[in-house]
């Protein structure tokens, strides 16, 4: 491993996922996260996500030892959750994170014949550089008259489906369901997906990955490249930075194994072909 590692060269334009880091020691973290499996860099994305809630927790126990239950519930969801969401008696639940709602949701969908994959930070965080995410966000297959009947199983597994929502996506005002569990406090947007080419293309090459430490459960993913055509969208109309530094991570991380041709093709027909050579200049591929 020494000798690999000794052997990286950085290209031109290669650029670390954060300003006080050097490109080399950024070169070397990715080629160790090249080592793992996607299942492990999940991992890694859900222990920082627990280790953030954690220290949140703590420095507002230290902070307001009588009320950090309450400030940390209207931090998350608001004040109008406080009376059902308070978590006085077991605050440890606020530290679950985004693979607990992939657990409840799977079978749902399964359950339905709901066509569905998990996309955003949760796939960036499997296919690149692992960091903290707080909601869950899936796009699933699926037709506005059936709303009801997925309400009715989302609620019985206990999730809170805000009914503006769901008569916006009967009525075909909306595309976006934002639910939250009602006990363990999660947060997941479902889209409805759009019937473009590009979005036909995104559902139809989705991945079945495992992705718990024993590589049994298994839940489906968008595949690297959509994920990297989708934040490049997301950041033309955002400037996000967030999604160039997941699009950086995603691309250094798979490298070699990207369908370079599918990216192409598709950063022509939606208008990234420059963000995308960008990309590829910055992540050293």
């Amino acid at each position: 491993m020494i000798q690999s590692i000794l052997k990286i060269s950085i290209k031109p334009g290669y650029r670390p996922q954060s300003d006080d880091k050097t490109p080399l020691a950024d070169a070397i973290d990715f080629y160790r996260l090249r080592q793992l499996t996607n299942s492990q860099r999940w991992q890694m994305g859900i222990s920082l996500t627990r280790w953030a809630k954690t220290v949140s927790l703590r420095g507002m126990r230290k902070a307001c030892p009588s009320t950090y239950p309450e400030k940390f519930a209207q931090s998350v969801l608001g004040s109008k959750w406080l009376p059902i969401l308070t978590p006085t008696s077991n605050p440890s639940m606020w530290t679950q994170d985004p693979s607990e709602i992939a657990r409840l949701l799977h079978p749902i969908f399964e359950t339905l014949g709901i066509s569905y994959y998990i996309t955003g930070g949760v796939a960036a965080s499997v296919y690149g550089d692992p960091r903290t995410t707080r909601d869950l966000d899936l796009v699933i297959e699926f037709i506005r008259d059936n709303i009801y009947q997925l309400v009715e199983a989302l609620e019985t597994a206990g999730f809170y489906c805000p009914p503006g929502a769901v008569e916006d996506i009967q009525e075909g005002r909306g595309r976006v369901l934002s639910i939250t569990h009602m006990t363990l406090v999660l947060n997941a947007d479902i889209v409805l997906n759009s019937n473009t080419e590009f979005d036909r293309s995104k559902m139809a090459r989705r991945r079945l990955e495992a992705l718990d430490s024993a590589g049994v459960e298994q839940f489906w993913i968008a595949s690297p490249e959509d994920v990297v055509l989708a934040k490049l969208l997301w950041r033309q109309q955002s400037q996000s930075q967030k999604q160039w530094t997941d699009v950086l991570g995603i691309m250094k991380v798979q490298a070699e194994i990207l369908e370079r041709g599918y990216l192409t093709e598709w950063a022509e027909k939606l208008g990234l072909v420059d963000d995308l050579n960008l990309a590829f200049i910055e992540a050293g591929i």
